[in-house]
């Protein structure tokens, strides 16, 4: 007990400062976080050996800007900006950052001011008085009065095993996992426009050839329905060529659904509605990086979100433990209250209504049917789970680099032999233009050879717009935006 000439103010602070130096300075129940350990491959793919792999290329933060198109920056920026599903999750991070906040909340003492009114009835018709409240009590013939209480009461549970900066650490980690899985998104929905737009502008320009073959079929169709209208082909001839026009007609209708489609998707990935007219860029406008991305897997591995994503579980996982045996342990618990009482409010200020009071309460939980162990023990597998799907996160992310790697060699490959084709057929198509203007050649071959070019041209696009499609995906699965190892 104090001194009685102490007020309850000095007791108090006293008494709080001493409970928060003891809090800070005493010992934090549970294992403290260890980063799981990072499992390494000295290669990407099986032909690539650990000599091969070059030191890590740095990324820009803008890292689209590589494929030099100011419509697809335009467009990039704007999915940045209006995209619900980043809005989204920026709404969820802001969710995690005030848990914290409020969880650390609990590092400091509650103080609570409150006044009431009580009007009472003592049954006495006669004259009373009212011992401790200040004065007389009601006269004679007043068997209701009033008692007024004014009063400022103090809460505080010290941390002093650490429970609360277990779960204030559980909170953080959470807090953190929410950040990189905004980082996360925010690098999906760039990636996901890249390859959206070069999807849209392949299904143009694809349409575009597929009406000019359509035009050229419908050509050799006509003639050769002239030609054995007069005799100098049969009707099977004339029944091919029917059913070679209606396969490259019936092309027409599917890339026309596909490549609306495509525009729908687009405009809502930058916030708008598929109505909306938004300025797309052409395909050749759009360039493959000159220099595309390498590392080796210890530096970009600690750069991808998912990864950082999944080390924050492993982190809140780890607290979670040490929240839970601090459940076992004696609960500690401060308060205190001054106010005064009086019969009037204006005699609450009376030093004689005054009173003061201070409760130290220590529990320990004696039984509670195995509840606290089995919590303790919950906690403990949720960490081994965690640290399982980390390691998954790990090896997902050498997946994704893997079959981007594999992808991009397959699919330049496949985009050099269409560009040759492209080259080969349109020479044939001018050499067979030149033999028909002087007379050697007919209509229908130079039709057939009009068509094989297109078809070519057609596979073309295609091919570069899977590998345009490629080189999006590396930047992702190597964590988009970064600059080296170092970057916070």
């Amino acid at each position: 007990m104090i001194a009685t000439k102490q007020s309850f103010n000095e007791y108090a602070i006293h008494t709080i400062l001493g409970a928060l130096i003891v809090s800070l300075s005493a010992c934090v129940v549970g294992p403290d976080f260890k980063k799981p350990d990072l499992p390494i491959s000295n290669s990407f793919t099986r032909e690539q050996k650990a000599a091969d792999s070059k030191q890590a290329g740095l990324v820009g933060a803008d890292w689209w800007k590589n494929y030099e198109s100011p419509e697809l920056n335009k467009l990039v920026d704007l999915a940045l900006k209006h995209n619900s599903n980043i809005a989204s999750a920026t709404s969820n991070l802001k969710l995690a950052q005030q848990n914290t906040i409020a969880q650390q909340g609990y590092y400091f003492p509650i103080i609570t001011a409150g006044t009431s009114r009580t009007i009472l009835n003592n049954g006495v018709s006669g004259s009373s008085s009212l011992n401790g409240i200040g004065g007389a009590g009601p006269g004679v013939g007043a068997p209701t009065y009033s008692v007024n209480n004014a009063g400022l009461s103090v809460g505080f549970v010290p941390d002093i095993f650490g429970g609360n900066r277990r779960a204030v650490e559980s909170l953080k980690g959470i807090e953190n996992n929410a950040k990189y899985q905004l980082a996360a998104l925010q690098i999906t929905v760039v990636t996901t426009v890249i390859q959206t737009v070069s999807q849209e502008t392949t299904l143009r320009e694809e349409l575009r050839l597929a009406i000019a073959a359509e035009q050229s079929a419908s050509k050799q169709l006509e003639h050769l329905r002239r030609m054995t209208a007069i005799g100098y082909n049969s009707g099977v001839d004339l029944a091919s060529q029917e059913s070679a026009y209606a396969a490259v007609s019936s092309q027409l209708p599917v890339l026309r659904k596909l490549h609306d489609q495509s525009i729908d998707m687009l405009n809502v990935l930058c916030g708008e509605f598929p109505s909306a007219m938004l300025n797309i860029p052409n395909i050749d406008s759009i360039k493959v990086p000159k220099e595309l991305p390498s590392a080796v897997p210890s530096a970009w591995i600690e750069n991808r979100p998912d990864v950082k994503a999944a080390e924050e579980i492993v982190r809140s996982s780890n607290a979670q433990i040490g929240v839970a045996i601090a459940a076992m342990i004696p609960q500690i618990s401060i308060s205190g209250f001054t106010g005064a009482t009086a019969g009037a409010f204006s005699s609450l200020k009376n030093t004689l209504n005054r009173s003061w009071s201070e409760t130290l309460n220590v529990n320990q939980t004696v039984f509670a049917g195995g509840t606290l162990l089995a919590r303790k023990r919950a906690a403990e597998a949720n960490l081994e789970s965690s640290l399982s799907q980390y390691k998954t996160a790990v090896l997902t992310a050498f997946q994704n680099v893997a079959d981007t790697l594999y992808a991009i060699d397959q699919d330049k490959a496949s985009w050099e032999i269409a560009k040759k084709n492209v080259e080969a057929t349109r020479k044939i198509y001018q050499h067979v233009q030149t033999q028909y203007d002087k007379g050697y050649a007919s209509e229908p071959a130079l039709l057939s050879a009009e068509q094989a070019y297109l078809i070519s041209d057609i596979n073309r696009v295609q091919a570069y717009a899977l590998y345009l499609g490629d080189t999006a995906a590396l930047y992702q699965s190597l964590g988009g935006g970064w600059s080296g190892p170092d970057k916070k």
